[in-house]
C-alpha cells in the first residue's frame, strides 16, 4: 500500500508552551494554529511528546490545548455552546491469534455523531435523524463534533491513526453511482441515511454503516457494523444474515486478514467499486504520533480509525460536544463545514488544488 501522511503544518509546535512568555497566551495561539488546520484539512496533531515531558504535564498540556481549541473553533463559527469532553482512558483489545488491531473508518460515538445534512441545505430533513439510538453504544450519548484522543501510552505496534475525507468520499462515490440526478450531495446522504434509520426500526441496529451511507441497499452490509478488522462476525448477526458467512470467507481482494475485514471489503467494493486496500490507496492518510501527542479532528467531515494497534496503546478522548444538535447556530456551523472542501480550492492556485485532490 502506498502510505500517505498528514502535510507537514497539520503537525503543530507546542513548544511555545515551555517558553518564558504567558502559557495561557502561548495555549491560546498554538490551538489557534491547528484550529486553522482543521478547519482547512480536517485535522490536526499536536506535537506535546516532542517536548519530553512526564506524563501528568503533558496531560495538563493536552487538557489545556483542547480548552483552547474549543475558543478559537467557536471564534472560527462553531456553536458556542460547544462543551470540552474528557472521557474515561481506552485500552486496546487484540483478537486472539493477531498481534496488533486496526481499526475501520468511524465516527467518533456514531449512534449519535455523524455527518447529517443542514437544514439549511435540506429542509426536510429534521434535527432528530441525528439520533441513531440511545442505546448498544459504547461512548456517551452526546453529539461529537470534534474528536480527540491524547496518546497516553502508544503500545507495541505502530498504533498509528487514519483519516478520510468523508466530504470526498460522498462526492466520489455518489458521482460514480449516479448520484448527481437525485440533487446534491447532502440530499443524497440523506436519503441513504433514511434508509438506514428504517432498516433500524426492523433490525434494531445501533449504528448508521458507512455501507448504508454510501447507498448500498444488501439489508446484511445496511444493518451489521463493522470496526475491528480482525473480530469475528457478531453471531447474532450471521444467524439473521447467512449471506455474511459467504462473504468473511474471502474478500475481492484475497488479501484482508480477519472476517470483519473480508466483509468490509465486499461492503466498500459495493458501494465505491474499490477493494479495501484500493479504498485505503485513494483516500486514508496515516497520521504517526508519539507517546503524548494529542490529534483532533472534525468528526463529523471526516472518518477516523487505527492502523496496526499494540495491546499495550491507551488512549484518552477528549472531545468536543453537543448535548442537542439543533439550533441556528449549529445549522449554520454544519452547512458551512459541509463546503470546506470548496473553500479549500478556492484559496490556493490551479497547481496546489490538484495536488489536493491527489491527497
Amino acid at each position: 500500500m502506498d502510505m500517505r501522511f498528514p502535510r507537514p503544518d497539520q503537525f503543530v509546535d507546542c513548544s511555545p508552551l515551555l517558553g518564558p512568555r504567558n502559557r495561557g497566551q502561548a495555549a491560546a495561539d498554538t490551538a489557534a494554529a491547528a484550529a486553522s488546520q482543521v478547519e482547512r484539512h480536517g485535522f490536526a496533531v499536536f506535537r506535546i511528546g516532542a517536548l519530553r515531558l512526564d506524563e501528568h504535564p503533558s496531560r495538563d498540556i493536552a487538557r489545556l490545548l483542547v480548552h483552547e481549541l474549543r475558543n478559537a473553533l467557536v471564534a472560527a463559527g462553531a456553536p458556542e455552546r460547544l462543551e470540552v469532553e474528557i472521557d474515561r482512558a481506552q485500552q486496546t483489545p487484540v483478537a486472539a491469534d493477531f498481534a496488533v488491531r486496526s481499526l475501520l473508518p468511524h465516527h467518533d460515538g456514531q449512534h449519535a455523531s455523524y455527518l447529517t445534512p443542514s437544514t439549511l441545505d435540506v429542509p426536510g430533513w429534521t434535527p432528530a435523524q441525528r439520533t441513531f439510538s440511545d442505546s448498544g453504544f459504547t461512548t456517551t450519548h452526546v453529539h461529537k463534533l470534534y474528536q480527540g484522543i491524547f496518546v497516553s501510552a502508544p503500545g507495541t505496534g505502530l498504533s498509528a491513526t487514519t483519516y478520510y475525507d468523508w466530504l470526498r468520499i460522498l462526492a466520489d462515490v455518489r458521482a460514480s453511482r449516479g448520484g448527481e440526478r437525485a440533487g446534491s450531495t447532502p440530499e443524497w446522504l440523506a436519503a441513504n441515511l433514511r434508509r438506514c434509520l428504517a432498516a433500524r426500526e426492523t433490525h434494531g441496529t445501533a449504528y448508521p454503516t458507512l455501507a448504508g451511507m454510501l447507498g448500498v441497499t444488501e439489508e446484511a452490509l445496511v444493518t451489521t457494523p463493522l470496526l475491528h478488522c480482525e473480530d469475528l462476525l457478531p453471531q447474532a448477526a450471521v444467524r439473521r444474515f447467512p449471506l455474511l458467512s459467504g462473504l468473511a470467507a474471502g474478500c475481492a481482494c484475497g488479501r484482508c486478514a480477519g472476517p470483519v475485514e473480508r466483509v468490509f471489503c465486499h461492503a466498500v467494493m459495493l458501494a465505491a467499486g474499490l477493494s479495501w486496500p484500493d479504498f485505503r490507496n485513494r483516500y486514508e492518510i496515516i497520521a504517526p504520533s508519539e507517546r503524548f501527542d494529542l490529534l483532533v479532528g472534525n468528526n463529523l467531515t471526516m472518518l477516523h480509525g487505527g492502523f496496526a494497534g499494540g495491546r499495550d496503546r491507551v488512549i484518552e478522548p477528549l472531545c468536543l460536544t453537543l448535548d442537542r444538535p439543533e439550533g441556528a447556530a449549529y445549522e449554520q456551523w454544519l452547512s458551512r463545514a459541509w463546503q470546506r472542501r470548496d473553500r479549500l480550492g478556492s484559496d490556493r492556485p490551479a497547481s496546489e488544488q490538484l495536488v489536493a485532490e491527489s491527497a
